[in-house]
């Protein structure tokens, strides 16, 4: 059977009080042992009951699981009501281990009611209301359930705890007016007040978190209200885990005083108890299930391991053997060893979860409970190694106390290098080790005659020798001590201290800022409603630095303004309210200094790692510096996590008013509220793929795909997008159900582009289109302009969306707005020019158009010459059909200076090259190239039709006459007629001149051009083409008039040689 079946632990011990909670569970003071500090502070309030002067306000100072909030509830328990069984059992247990404590404390509730219990667990905010909450419970518990009228302070205190937010004053007026109820009526002293406020260190940290709270004068108050008390005495008790000024740190040097001055009016008690006292404690806490023989072997086993601690002379001197024996009997199976190191580990490295009471409770892997488990019959140990393993390898590294934690990272550095000794080796480096770290204690430390009251004496030799030789312990002869290496001569606290004087006086905001360690905030209800990401990007600013930051309007902002002081404050309502946009809130951070200290010390860690080589070589060093920069970087992190998650810290403030915001919920409604007001004419575009200022690569190829099929499938449903791809997501959500893309109400099959309805989401936004697109109308511009206006307040449109909607309009507009690529008109929208307009807008300018004010007669002239129809239409309807027949001529005709061109071709032509928009062309440039001048009389311009239809003609028909006349050169070279067809020509040179072309010298092509004379070919044009090819090096719609003149003096060439051969 294991050791689990034979020993328990009672959970009176191992369950964690609660001050509220269990203030009134008789079996907590029931198994509450009266330690020596304990008797010794009972003293204390003992004469506090008779003597005026005395103290009556103590803080109880001491690590976790040393017994305080045990305590408290012990002395409650001896004030409760003589005929209370609290009270009963509390005296009771006293009076077995000082009768004259217990019978002080039993004539004090005899001659009242009892102590009114004011119990008060510790949390993270503030202090007011949980003691309002506190007090209201008590009076409740006094009165509540009493029969006829209650005190009107009942009622005040329920009322007063439902407060957000309760003064100080009136938390010290409703804790007097408590006390004034428990004065002397008909004689009878109605008791007085005991305020047990546990975990005190969590309200102070929250006092030294939010700057300007003033909770910490109320423990002013209540110290000078405990010494001032009349009849009813008050007494008060803090209970914290460090001293007052522990906590204050950061905070600056005229509040540090103020904090030191407060705890000046309590007595401070150190709640440390030995190691004697604590083991008693344990003692009572194991309970023992052993057989007599179990008990014989046990009493041996610990005999023998007492007597060589006794020797060694680190049994506590008050201790005689059999007293000894007998105690640690009792704490088995503990080691005696173990049993006398406990007490000082908890004291040195315990934390919220490694306490020593917590350990006896604990089933996790070296805990009390699995070693239980482990250990068959009465024949095993807990021995050292084993609480080094659950207290100092799985420890979190921050210690408090730097020599600790130098001895700490000294044996965890060693034991980390020694991976291949043997177990009975490594155990006792880690005894070693755990020796060292809590340091020579009452004669505690690692001597030789400590060891062997665990390892035997050979064996211990053998490890020693071993540990030796790989240099992990060494032995001094003047103190007789096994240490573990000291590896380390690099003092990290003066180097951080001298790298702290070093920094001076830093810019925070500027620091703060260029390490981006505070997150954007997104307003979640706003993104949620409009499908648009919008977030608040955290700037630190403060009273020198804020007019630095770039007054913008495009990316709202929380500007973080750090406060040192008054001054500050002062300064901000003067000067830092007002100064930034609307789209700007600015938090009042006054937690500065202690956001400063928390950052120096990471600079200054940063400093060392950088200046100081040493630590390079220093595994110890660098073990102790991970540790202490981690520290650092937690503590930095968490209050700039503050500023967010805690945003009630802050003072906020929005357009030079003040934000009321009580947590981070209130936060997130606030920042929505603002972008409500700043982007009130933001679309809701509900597409995460590309309503943002950065699409992905897939957004972007499946926008591109959409705006393909935008000007290719404008009339089909879905833009004809087939199944689900991305570009159909960014369709539906962008043009369809804004309505941007809907049915033809003339042709219900076919599909258009339209503007948005009144009402739809992208109203208001289009009208600001259609006002710029107006102010184009005398000269064109960019649509980065646009883009300028549209991706501010009130819109706040992403860059993403905005290629979509301003292909739309040049859709929905395309008989006014006319497009331009770097200054030149773009005839018709292509996928390649769609792809440039998203990715380089800069590059693309947009025009408007009228037809209202141009001369009638120049527009009739159009529509003689173009239009058979008498349908008004726009300039750009003009243009279009003249911009893509000119744009679709071969480049020979787009170039070619040839004499049989006219001149009005040739100028019409240059027109189009040449003119700077739409209007100039049609109303200026195209008349003055026709010979009439654009302001002449309806009588001048008669004819312009006709020539502009002459021209025309000439420009369609130049190539064509220019390959005729080629196919003519070709016959007359070979003494044909000039006018035989094409297709006999073919046939007769292919003919006439077969296999001739292995007769000659292939000198400069001469073979080539026989081959392409007589190949067959179905097609009588591919012939002449590919001939035309050969003697001009290109196809002949490419050619220039040099690439002609040369392929002329070719073939004149060859066909002369070709002659002189056939002859």
């Amino acid at each position: 059977m294991t050791l689990a079946g034979k020993i328990s632990v009672s959970t009176h011990y191992t369950r964690s009080i609660n001050v509220e909670r269990d203030q009134s569970q008789l079996d907590v003071v029931k198994s509450y042992v009266p330690t020596s500090r304990a008797l010794r502070t009972l003293q204390r309030i003992v004469d506090a009951f008779s003597d005026d002067q005395h103290p009556r306000a103590w803080s109880l100072i001491g690590p976790y699981g040393s017994g305080k909030s045990a305590f408290g509830i012990y002395v409650r328990g001896l004030l409760a009501p003589a005929d209370s069984d609290l009270g009963k059992a509390a005296r009771n247990s006293l009076r077995s281990v000082s009768p004259a404590l217990a019978t002080a404390f039993e004539q004090q509730a005899q001659e009242t009611e009892g102590y009114l219990p004011v119990m008060v667990s510790g949390s993270p905010e503030p202090l007011s209301q949980r003691l309002v909450a506190a007090m209201s419970a008590a009076a409740y518990l006094r009165w509540g359930e009493k029969p006829g009228p209650k005190p009107a302070i009942v009622e005040k205190l329920e009322e007063a705890s439902k407060q957000s937010s309760i003064p100080a004053s009136v938390v010290i007026d409703l804790f007097d007016e408590l006390v004034s109820k428990l004065e002397r009526q008909k004689g009878v002293i109605r008791g007085g007040v005991i305020l047990v406020i546990d975990e005190l260190g969590k309200f102070l940290e929250y006092e030294a978190h939010h700057y300007g709270a003033n909770d910490i004068y109320i423990l002013q108050a209540l110290a000078e209200y405990a010494c001032d008390s009349g009849p009813s005495k008050v007494l008060v008790f803090a209970l914290l885990h460090q001293s007052f000024e522990q906590y204050a740190k950061g905070l600056g040097e005229s509040l540090k005083a103020e904090w030191a001055k407060i705890q000046g009016r309590f007595e401070e008690i150190p709640f440390i108890e030995s190691a004697e006292q604590v083991l008693r404690v344990v003692s009572h806490a194991l309970i023992q299930n052993f057989s007599r023989q179990d008990r014989k072997v046990v009493r041996e086993k610990v005999s023998e391991a007492t007597r060589k601690l006794i020797k060694a002379k680190a049994i506590p001197g008050e201790l005689k053997e059999p007293e000894a024996i007998d105690l640690f009997s009792n704490c088995y199976p503990l080691h005696p060893l173990t049993a006398l190191l406990l007490p000082v580990l908890c004291q040195k490295v315990a934390q919220n979860e490694r306490t020593l009471f917590s350990y006896l409770g604990s089933q996790e892997e070296f805990g009390f409970q699995d070693k239980l488990n482990a250990i068959e019959g009465v024949d095993g140990w807990i021995h050292p190694v084993d609480i080094y393993e659950y207290f100092v390898a799985n420890q979190p590294a921050a210690l408090s106390d730097q020599l600790t934690h130098r001895r700490w990272a000294e044996v965890l550095t060693v034991v980390e290098r020694l991976n291949d000794v043997s177990p009975q080796d490594m155990e006792l480096l880690k005894t070693i080790g755990l020796l060292n770290i809590i340091g020579a204690r009452g004669g505690l430390k690692a001597s030789k005659a400590i060891l062997e009251s665990v390892f035997r004496p050979f064996e211990l030799k053998k490890s020693v020798e071993c540990l030796k030789g790989f240099s992990a312990v060494t032995y001094r002869k003047f103190n007789s001590e096994y240490r573990v290496w000291q590896g380390s001569d690099f003092d990290l606290e003066d180097a951080v201290r001298s790298q702290l004087s070093e920094l001076g006086n830093f810019s925070l905001s500027e620091e703060l800022n260029r390490t981006d360690q505070v997150l954007p905030v997104v307003a979640r209800a706003h993104s949620i409603k409009t499908g648009t990401l919008r977030y608040f990007q955290p700037i630190f600013v403060d009273a020198s630095s804020f007019k630095k930051i770039p007054v913008q309007d495009t990316n709202p902002r929380i500007l973080f303004y750090l406060v040192f002081g008054q001054d500050d404050i002062a300064f901000f309502e003067r000067e830092v309210s007002g100064y930034f946009p609307p789209s700007d809130i600015v938090a009042i951070c006054l937690n500065g200094p202690r956001i400063r200290e928390a950052v120096q010390e990471v600079l200054a860690l940063r400093a060392v790692e950088a200046t100081r080589q040493e630590l390079a070589n220093d595994p110890v060093a660098q073990r102790e510096f991970r540790d202490r920069l981690a520290a650092a970087l937690a503590s930095r992190d968490l209050f700039l996590r503050s500023l967010i998650h805690e945003p009630e810290q802050s003072q906020w403030y929005w357009k030079g008013r003040r934000l009321k915001i009580d947590d981070k919920r209130g936060l997130q409604k606030q920042l929505s509220t603002v972008l409500e007001n700043v982007f009130c004419k933001a679309p809701a575009l509900h597409n995460e793929l590309i309503n943002r200022d950065k699409p992905s690569s897939q957004a972007m190829a499946g926008r591109n795909k959409l705006l393909s099929a935008m000007i290719s499938h404008a009339g089909h449903a879905d833009l004809g997008i087939e199944k689900f791809p991305p570009e159909k997501a960014i369709y539906r959500s962008i043009l369809r159900e804004t309505g941007l893309h809907v049915l033809s109400q003339k042709n219900v099959s076919e599909w258009q582009f339209v503007e948005p309805a009144k009402g739809s989401e992208l109203f208001e936004l289009w009208q600001e289109l259609k006002r710029f697109l107006k102010s184009t109308e005398n000269a064109p511009k960019s649509f980065t302009e646009l883009s300028d206006v549209l991706t501010r307040p009130p819109y706040g449109v992403k860059q993403g969306v905005l290629p979509i909607l301003y292909v739309v309009s040049l859709l929905v507009y395309r008989n006014e707005v006319a497009l331009y690529e770097s200054r030149r008109f773009v005839a018709q929208l292509t996928d390649e020019v769609l792809e440039r307009l998203s990715k380089v807008p800069e590059d693309f300018s947009v025009q408007r158009f009228k037809i209202e004010g141009l001369r009638r007669s120049v527009y009739e002239q159009y529509q003689k010459a173009l239009f058979s129809d008498e349908k008004e239409r726009s300039v750009l309807e003009l243009v279009r059909p003249l911009a893509s027949f000119i744009g679709a001529l071969p480049d020979y005709t787009k170039k070619t200076k040839s004499a049989e061109l006219s001149l009005k071709a040739k100028e019409l032509r240059a027109a189009f090259n040449l003119s700077k928009s739409p209007q100039s062309l049609v109303f200026e440039d195209v008349p003055r190239a026709l010979g009439f001048e654009p302001g002449s009389s309806d009588e001048n311009l008669e004819g312009m039709a006709k020539a502009l239809q002459d021209a025309l003609r000439e420009l369609k028909y130049a190539f064509p006459n220019m390959v005729e006349h080629q196919k003519r050169l070709i016959a007359q070279a070979f003494h044909l007629d000039a006018d035989t067809p094409l297709s006999e020509l073919h046939a007769t040179l292919s003919g006439r001149y077969r296999g001739l072309e292995s007769y000659t010298v292939d000198v400069d092509g001469m073979r080539a051009f026989l081959k392409r004379l007589c190949r067959d070919s179905d097609n009588d044009e591919h012939w002449l083409n590919n001939i035309l090819v050969f003697l001009g090096q290109k196809p002949a719609e490419k050619w220039g008039d040099a690439d002609r003149a040369e392929a002329e003096v070719k073939l004149a060439d060859f066909s002369k040689r070709i002659l002189d051969l056939e002859a």
